[in-house]
């Protein structure tokens, strides 16, 4: 039953009054009182959620983002922070955002955001092609994990069960694998627009078939700036629309390790990539995974440990990554 209090007042008025939570309202009319009762106010307040720390964090280096924590209290509920979901939000290379949320069981939201600047040296992307190779690629993979470095692979065809099992490694080891093509012969691949499509739309379904990725990535034979395939006049020029018009994202080098013609030893090739780093930008290193380079593999141990000795972050090529890209010659 409902609890009720009778005001009688002689004149026409409004009066209102509150009983145990609930909203009374009083009509009256000389000595005729009518009472209306209302139903409880709705929850409308939003929680709020306070951030520990500093809103604004600049990271420097190598150095990595550490949670200083956060509350979220309801009006009604209390504390609901095991309830916060958080979110990262990439803006740029050089900023991203932590994005705090939650609700309370009114369905009331209430958001808060921690901005991340990031102050590099530089960045290292480490990029291998022509692999996977029994000889060359397992020693590669053992000298990242070692270091916990994540790199990605422009890979070809792979013909047995040991080289789809070095691809297989790859994606387990949380590198990217990229695309070469399933075929390096330029006189074949550069033929025609239809030629190089099907060269790589054949390894992109092969890469899926092994790993479940499909694949979007890619570096074209001889970088986008060769001249080797003049003998087909604009073919690259073509090409360069046609991968991106179909979905894939093409990345060239600007750091050569010059392993595959000009480097004669380890020495040289780390010379190559540690002179050629740009201290605050993004350095894209080529080098290769074929079979028996050696000079690569006993180099590239020293070229980490000078990276992370002079502040450069290491990161494996994603779709997000701002490309890298050689002018075309052709």
């Amino acid at each position: 039953m409902k609890s009720r209090k009778k005001i009688i007042i002689i004149s026409s008025m409004i009066a209102a009054f509150v009983i145990t939570g609930i909203i009374v309202i009083m009509v009256t009319n000389r000595t005729k009182t009518k009472e209306v009762f209302a139903e409880k106010t709705e929850d409308v307040i939003p929680p709020v959620i306070t951030l520990k720390g500093k809103k604004e964090i600049i990271l420097k280096g190598s150095e990595e983002y550490k949670e200083d924590g956060y509350s979220a209290i309801d009006n009604v509920e209390g504390s609901i922070v095991d309830r916060v979901c958080r979110t990262k939000q990439i803006v740029s290379e050089k900023e991203y955002k932590i994005i705090y949320s939650v609700k309370d069981k009114s369905g009331n939201m209430a958001t808060a955001e921690r901005i991340i600047h990031l102050e590099k040296e530089g960045t290292i992307y480490l990029t291998f092609d022509d692999g996977p190779s029994e000889s060359s690629t397992p020693k590669i993979l053992d000298i990242l994990k070692k270091h916990n470095i994540k790199a990605t692979f422009f890979i070809l065809n792979y013909s047995d069960q040991a080289t789809e099992n070095l691809v297989k490694r790859e994606v387990a080891e949380g590198h990217t694998v990229g695309i070469h093509g399933y075929s390096h012969d330029y006189k074949k691949i550069y033929k025609s627009e239809k030629a190089y499509m099907e060269n790589l739309n054949k390894l992109q379904n092969k890469i899926y078939q092994s790993t479940g990725i499909k694949s979007t990535i890619t570096r074209f034979p001889g970088g986008s700036s060769n001249t080797i395939s003049d003998f087909n006049p604009g073919i690259m020029t073509k090409l360069s629309k046609k991968i991106q018009k179909e979905g894939y994202t093409y990345f060239d080098w600007n750091v050569d390790s010059d392993d595959a013609v000009g480097a004669k030893n380890a020495k040289e090739v780390y010379n190559n990539v540690t002179r050629g780093l740009y201290k605050k930008g993004r350095n894209v290193v080529l080098m290769h995974d074929f079979a028996g380079n050696k000079k690569t593999i006993n180099a590239l141990e020293k070229i980490i440990e000078y990276g992370k000795k002079n502040g450069y972050r290491f990161e494996t090529i994603t779709t997000d990554t701002p490309a890298i890209r050689h002018d075309i010659n052709n």
